[in-house]
């Protein structure tokens, strides 16, 4: 494997090479042109950006900088076009004896006819003609404060799209979900698509949803885009929007378009370079300062007690005045060390530059561009490399064939990615409740003995010293990634055209983790290994036919079939009982395991669009597809499904734009999709045993799961209505939209009966719906004659997805994920939300009240489980500010969750560890009560008696009637604080209620001051355009619920959101931007 990686390091290469100079040696071998330039203005005289400048003859274009300065190139009688949205469109023809044309562009109401989006299939379409709902993301937008994963760019910026990140940090997945969940066991993300390729965005390995798991985030395809390769996202939301990409979009589209070659016949060179230093963004924010080590308010007294009390907070008040034996025998003073944990992390940094070469001619144009990235994490010696090369080339023969060629390579290495959830080096769980009094740099000199083993610190074989997981321990990923496509076009008529495109992406992953002889858990030592290849490959034709049909009519219609295919195959290793040591390799253990998969997924498509135009207002659209997919049964693998969407231009048919109202478009749409399942469930598959029987591996039926007789596709059916208006000569826009969907026949995995042989049945069983609404106000409220420019967005989505019906072979419900110790689990319930979190409550009286254990004044557990929150979201919304003026542009972008629940396994760990405030309570009084008690000479159970207990009065009731005739009595007895949060974390204790917090959340997503040179300094300086700029990428939490943690930090992306373990300190970056065009 290590041999085909360096391998496809170097071929890439030449496949580059020879691209660049066939593409290169076409675009310069033009003459007789010459450059146009100018300044383009408002009627005020104030700059204007982003101005199209066409010319009409040769089809290039550029846009005009934030000083209105365009270059575009000609030849003598060229006509340019210059356009902007809201202003009369105007022509000059380019002379070379005036090169240099200045304008000034006058305010005109519009329809906004030029308006376009990227649709399905990527064909570019009028944003009045749609049906449905799409949004389109610029890449200026996302690219200000240069995100590690571009999607997170996106957080904040659509409304509907959730995503949430989880801990594993910059090289970790993100979870992206558009208008709710549409499977209850499967895959909710949507399909991603780069200039027409349809990516696989499988995890490559993350934490598992069992009783918490633990493991690693080893990332995501879409995660190692290049931000500055990117020209534009658009979202494509609901199934009528994504009907013709198939059941591999069932949950939406994102669709990626990456930049193309300049408009220039000159060589363009373009640098942007982004450099921060990385930060905690939360820090441990609800802990108490006061009292350090020990256990029932008392001192260690030795060094074995000490060792043994690391992790307990419930000592004396702290006293730099008295001096404590500590874990290693060393006398220190017993004072505080504040922020002993968040002292362990590092300032982090992140260097990400790009250049782009580029150039074109009137037949041919390309980019090449080569990025590096060298990301320093905030955990020590956690760090990202990755190189990526993307080639993009068209060129056009004769007036009817034209082809498009992409390419792109990514190398990528990390290093020691972050343990996560159970995982025994998790550094976020192993440092929770460190004794105030302890300073974490202790440990790096005592993790390991003289000869080299690990030095038990108290944590066991479940939670690593940090210093020996970052220091011996290691893993490591190295990932290859090849993506490429060719895309020939015919234009045999100006109505009729011929498509036909091919398209591969490979991705080989090599995965190492290693743990060391002595390691807890692994004394032998442990060396684990995956070696995985996923491959997609795809081709497609597509005929395209449009028709003018007399004056009020446009008809055009598509037809095409592709055929999908995906394989990942590789092996999983697991070696152990290191016999030649010092020796990392395989051959050194003893013990090893190799388990080799090869999962193959066909889906062989064929698709039709018919859209039908009527006097520019009046549009409908319908659509149908046919999917045959390989992992579902041969009676069944076959499934069809139709689309229908409309639009309707109001204005323009009754002629009723005012003053006020600019424009104005209704749409309705009502789609069906459907979706198949995973590989290899159709059918028994076998396996060797890894443990020898009677001297020899025997063979085993290894299927967990009742091959489906008559499994059938899931089926999610839609239905959206939303409206478009635009007011004041379209400073504001209003979009809105109400949609529904019912997803049947859900695909799960139920238990099966026992006299089956197997454990599960794979069944349709189940339906889950969604209803929603999306609103999108964005406008420029001050006047054109202000010198200050602001464009302002707002957005606000609210979905419920509920849970109609499971099989009644499920139970009650279907576990999602489940929360080790604290008996919680994140369900799909029927009548509930999808994502309901059910748990143990403490038991309460009718009017709510806890009970307490009389005679222990503990909290009595309620045997019967409840709905305790949710993990999903009731309303989420952002808002995104760009101020101009001048040559300075402030630009911010702000993140809003409302209403989901997080069960936090780090807060409940620092109340058990007296660590949090809320600990406090009682402490000083039960420090007396004892004094007292012991002065005279009582017992604890004299003391009570007495009625003389201080210290923490639990809040409750105790019953002091009969267990069938109950009375409720408010509680005022004390006991020991200390007793009564430890018990939370007492196996069968399992009460999670007071460890559900709300996830609700405001953030500053990303803030950056942008100052753009002016042209004339740029021009003495022989540049085409700069900018400089401050950056911050996620710089604040303006509002949170949880305490100490980051309301994101789900330990994984699955299904079973509202979890949180041992979270890391989320990442924030502060740094500066320069951009430059030669």
């Amino acid at each position: 494997m290590k041999q085909t990686l360096q391998m496809t390091r170097v071929f890439p290469g030449f496949i580059f090479l020879l691209l660049f100079l066939s593409f290169s040696a076409t675009s310069f071998g033009q003459t007789g042109s010459f450059n146009v330039t100018g300044i383009i203005s408002n009627e005020h005289n104030f700059a204007l950006p982003n101005v199209s400048v066409l010319n009409k003859k040769t089809k290039l274009a550029v846009t005009t900088n934030a000083s209105g300065g365009y270059s575009i190139r000609a030849t003598n009688g060229d006509t340019i076009q210059v356009s902007l949205v809201g202003t009369a469109t105007q022509f000059f023809v380019a002379r070379d004896s005036r090169k240099r044309v200045d304008l000034r562009l006058s305010e005109q109401v519009t329809t906004l006819n030029t308006v376009e989006v990227r649709t399905a299939l990527g064909i570019k379409r009028s944003e009045r003609e749609l049906g449905y709902a799409v949004t389109q993301v610029n890449g200026d937008d996302i690219n200000k404060a240069k995100e590690t994963n571009v999607i997170n760019s996106l957080a904040g910026k659509v409304a509907g799209l959730v995503i949430t990140s989880t801990a594993g940090g910059p090289a970790g997945s993100s979870r992206v979900v558009l208008r709710g969940s549409t499977s209850i066991t499967g895959n909710n993300q949507p399909l991603y698509v780069v200039d027409g390729i349809p990516m696989d965005n499988s995890n490559y390995g993350q934490v598992g949803t069992d009783q918490f798991g633990g493991g690693v985030d080893m990332g995501d395809a879409i995660s190692a885009i290049n931000p500055d390769d990117v020209e534009s996202i658009s979202v494509l939301k609901g199934p009528a929007a994504t009907a013709l990409y198939g059941s591999l979009a069932g949950n939406g589209v994102i669709l990626i378009t990456t930049k193309k070659g300049s408009n220039s016949k000159e060589l363009g060179i373009d640098f942007n370079s982004t450099n921060s230093i990385e930060t905690q963004l939360t820090r441990y924010d609800d802990v108490q300062y006061i009292y350090g080590q020990g256990r029932n308010q008392l001192l260690p007294v030795d060094q074995a007690s000490a060792f043994n009390s690391l992790f307990i907070n419930f000592g004396p008040r702290l006293d730099p005045g008295i001096n404590l034996v500590g874990f290693d025998g060393v006398s220190r003073p017993y004072a505080l060390v504040k922020d002993n944990i968040q002292n362990f992390f590092r300032t982090g940094s992140s260097f990400n530059n790009t250049v782009a070469l580029s150039s074109s001619t009137e037949k041919s144009n390309f980019r090449f561009s080569a990025a590096d990235l060298r990301y320093q994490d905030i955990v020590p010696t956690s760090d990202i490399r990755r190189n990526t090369y993307t080639f993009s080339g068209r060129s056009k023969f004769g007036d009817k064939f034209s082809v498009e060629v992409r390419a792109t390579y990514m190398d990528e290495e990390v290093n020691n990615r972050a343990g996560l959830g159970d995982s025994p080096s998790n550094i976020g769980m192993n440092f929770n409740g460190l004794a105030n009094n302890i300073d974490q740099e202790l440990f790096k000199t005592n993790y390991k003995t003289a000869q080299g083993d690990y030095l038990d610190w108290g944590g066991g074989q479940f939670r690593l010293n940090p210093y020996w997981v970052i220091q011996e321990m290691y893993n490591k990923t190295d990932k290859d990634r090849l993506t490429g496509s060719l895309n020939a076009t015919y234009q045999f008529s100006k109505s009729f055209s011929l498509n036909a495109k091919a398209s591969t992406d490979i991705t080989f992953l090599e995965y190492e983790s290693y743990r060391p002889r002595s390691t807890p858990g692994a004394l032998g030592g442990q060396l684990d290994q995956v070696n995985q290849r996923y491959t997609t490959n795809q081709t497609e034709v597509l005929a395209s036919y449009t028709k003018q049909i007399g004056k009020d009519f446009n008809v055009s219609a598509r037809l095409g079939g592709s055929i999908n295919n995906r394989i990942r195959k590789g092996t999983t290793s697991a070696f152990s009982n290191m016999i030649i040591l010092d020796a990392i390799s395989a051959g050194s253990y003893l013990d090893k395991s190799v388990i080799p998969n090869d999962i193959p997924r066909t889906i062989r498509s064929a698709y039709g669009l018919v859209t039908v135009g009527f006097k520019n207002y009046l549009y409908l659209d319908a659509t149908v597809r046919r999917d045959q997919s390989s992992t579902l049964p041969e009676n069944n693998n076959t499934y069809t499904y139709p689309s229908l969407s409309g639009s309707f231009v109001f204005t323009d048919a009754f002629k009723v734009g005012t003053k006020i109202l600019s424009f104005g478009k209704l749409r309705a749409s009502v789609a069906e999709v459907g979706n198949d399942t995973d590989p290899f469930l159709l059918d028994l598959y076998y396996s060797l045993n890894q443990l020898p029987f009677n001297g020899s591996l025997n063979g085993r039926i290894s299927s967990r799961v009742i091959p489906p007789i008559d499994l059938k596709p899931t089926r999610t059916r839609s239905f959206e209505i939303g409206t478009n208006l635009k007011f004041f000569k379209n400073k504001i826009n209003f979009d809105a939209a109400y949609y529904s969907s019912r997803s049947r026949d859900q695909i799960n995995i139920v238990p099966a009966a026992f006299s089956s042989g197997y454990p599960q049945q794979l069944i349709n069983a189940g339906v889950i719906a969604n209803q929603g609404i999306e609103l999108l106000v964005s406008a420029s409220p001050l006047s054109d004659n202000s010198k200050i420019k602001w464009d302002l967005s707002v957005n606000f989505a609210r979905n419920v997805s509920r849970v109609e019906s499971l099989s009644e072979r499920v139970g009650e419900y279907l576990s999602l994920s489940e929360a080790r110790w604290a008996g919680l689990r994140v369900v799909a319930k029927p009548g509930e939300q999808y994502g309901t979190m059910m748990g143990y409550d403490f038991m309460r009286d009718p009017d709510g009240n806890v009970i307490l254990n009389a005679a222990n004044l503990l909290p009595i557990i309620d045997p019967k489980m409840k709905v305790l929150g949710k993990g999903v979201f009731d309303w989420t919304g952002g808002v995104t500010s760009r101020v101009s003026y001048g040559n300075f542009s402030l630009n911010a972008s702000f993140d809003v969750k409302y209403g989901a629940d997080l069960f936090s396994m780090t807060n409940l760990f620092m109340h058990a560890r007296g660590s949090a405030t809320a600990t406090l309570a009682g402490r000083d009084e039960w420090i007396l009560s004892e004094e007292n008690r012991l002065a005279a000479k009582k017992t604890a159970a004299e003391w009570a008696a007495e009625g003389k207990v201080g210290g923490f009065v639990p809040q409750g009731v105790i019953n002091t009637g009969t267990a069938a005739n109950p009375v409720y009595t408010r509680n005022t007895r004390a006991m020991d604080p200390s007793l009564y949060w430890t018990t939370f974390v007492t196996d069968g204790s399992n009460i999670a209620t007071p460890f559900v917090y709300k996830a609700t959340y405001v953030k500053v997503r990303d803030l950056t001051l942008i100052y753009s040179l002016p042209q004339a300094l740029n021009k003495r300086l022989g540049l085409k355009a700069s900018s400089i700029g401050l950056v911050a990428r996620n710089p604040f939490i303006i509002y949170k619920d949880v305490p100490n943690v980051d309301p994101d930090s789900n330990y994984n992306n699955s299904n079973g959101q509202g979890l949180e373990y041992g979270s890391l300190p989320s990442r924030r970056g502060w740094g500066f931007n320069l951009n430059v065009k030669f």
